[in-house]
């Protein structure tokens, strides 16, 4: 700790040259209480972060890049003004703080509702015993909420701060161990990360809305929504809506020509592409349209070929490469251990069958077993003739997305080869 005190130290003189040691120090503790564990996690500090009654700075102008060196004698722009509680700025020369108490925000009061958790967690509590996955899970749900009472968007370091607290009250419980009793690190890192994730999520939800209502042709960032690098991009330079138009009409009289065999066509992949803003502006359309009349106007879209492209555009990751990667450098590892060494019955169950299983298939399979989870909250098994319109016609298929197989790829099932079905269902969700 002492080492990244001392980094931490160099890299604000560095930046402010003219800070008294007193707020240098009162800055290194909040951002060590705020759960920085490298110098590195400076890319991550916000404003909120290191807010207090004596100093708030400005990120804006202060901003650490982690590619410079320890050694390197260039200080980053930066602004020698603080803003004090009371609204009036000063400069840091002036600016002498007497005290290092930092106001309390609502995460240092915050009573968790014990008394709205599910039954097995209270019972935990009491015996000192740890809940399964699923009642942790919904537990963290329930946190979540309450905590989103107080803030929509909590920070990590308010996260940090009720993470630590109910580590510390109920270790056996909750902190992170080894199967010797020994706690990992500070105790608190898994329940942080689930809760942390839980809070983006949940706010990923407000985001896309906020984004659907903006309207097209408005430039986003470089992640803003569910990963997204491309949610809402502008019309090619070359490019006028009367164009996009015109070739994606040209993209629906090459299928009524061609059909499916068209998906394969060089000139559709390039039309796909070029019309690829298009396709954005109408999906993030409100109202949203259905996935009927997004078939109808974009029928390319709705081919494996086609949905991989647009997903590779849409985020910048090839799906079927990163699962393919996935299961090369982890599944083999994964499939040994639980060989080794299965951890409940049903995996047992899953390892003992003698028909032959595609092992990316297998290895999903494993995880849900010994995560406790049910397989047809992800799968769903249908007969193998059923269209997508015998399907909907059933009014058996879920709200949430799930994978839908066809009974008779069981036999030889290329996991791989039906990635597309996720797409296609994640697709219904936000359309």
């Amino acid at each position: 700790m002492s080492a990244l005190v001392e980094e931490l130290r160099e890299i604000i003189l560095r930046a402010l040259p003219s800070n008294d040691e007193n707020t240098t120090q009162l800055l290194i503790d909040k951002l060590v209480g705020s759960g920085l564990e490298s110098k590195d996690d400076l890319q991550f500090v916000q404003q909120e972060d290191i807010k207090s009654e004596t100093v708030t700075l400005d990120l804006t102008s202060m901003q650490y890049t982690p590619s410079l060196s320890a050694g390197s004698s260039s200080p980053q722009p930066c602004s020698s003004m603080l803003v004090t509680t009371d609204g009036e700025s000063s400069s840091l020369e002036d600016s002498r703080p007497s005290t290092s108490h930092f106001r309390k925000s609502w995460s240092n009061t915050f009573q968790v509702p014990w008394q709205l958790m599910p039954a097995e967690i209270q019972s935990a509590l009491s015996s000192g015993k740890r809940p399964s996955p699923p009642a942790r899970r919904q537990m963290v749900r329930v946190l979540a909420d309450e905590m989103r009472k107080f803030e929509p968007t909590p920070t990590r370091a308010q996260c940090l701060t009720i993470c630590k607290a109910i580590v510390h009250q109920y270790p056996q419980s909750f902190a992170d161990q080894l199967h010797d009793g020994r706690v990992v690190g500070e105790g608190y890192s898994s329940l942080l990360a689930q809760i942390k994730n839980r809070i983006d999520n949940l706010s990923r939800t407000t985001s896309f809305r906020q984004h659907r209502s903006a309207g097209s042709g408005v430039k986003r960032g470089p992640t803003d929504t569910y990963g997204c690098t491309r949610f809402q991009p502008d019309l090619p330079l070359d490019e006028t809506d009367v164009s996009i138009e015109t070739k994606r009409q040209k993209l629906e009289d090459l299928y009524s020509q061609e059909g499916a065999k068209g998906a394969e066509k060089a000139e559709v992949e390039k039309l796909m592409e070029t019309t690829f803003c298009l396709q954005r502006s109408q999906i993030n359309s409100v109202p949203a349209p259905s996935v009927a009349e997004l078939m109808e106007k974009w029928p390319y879209l709705f081919f494996q070929k086609g949905l991989f492209a647009h997903f590779e555009l849409l985020t910048d990751i090839n799906v079927l490469r990163a699962l393919e990667l996935s299961m090369e450098e982890c599944g083999k590892n994964i499939l040994e251990f639980f060989k080794s060494k299965p951890t409940n019955s049903e995996v047992k169950s899953i390892l003992s069958k003698d028909e032959p299983i595609d092992s990316s298939y297998q290895i999903v399979q494993l995880l849900m077993a010994h995560f406790m989870e049910k397989q047809d909250e992800l799968i769903l098994q249908e007969n193998m003739c059923a269209t997508p319109a015998d399907l909907e016609k059933t009014g058996n298929l879920p709200v949430s997305p799930r994978l839908i197989l066809l009974e008779a790829l069981f036999e030889n099932i290329d996991f791989q080869g039906i990635v597309h079905y996720i797409l296609l269902k994640e697709a219904e969700a936000l359309w």
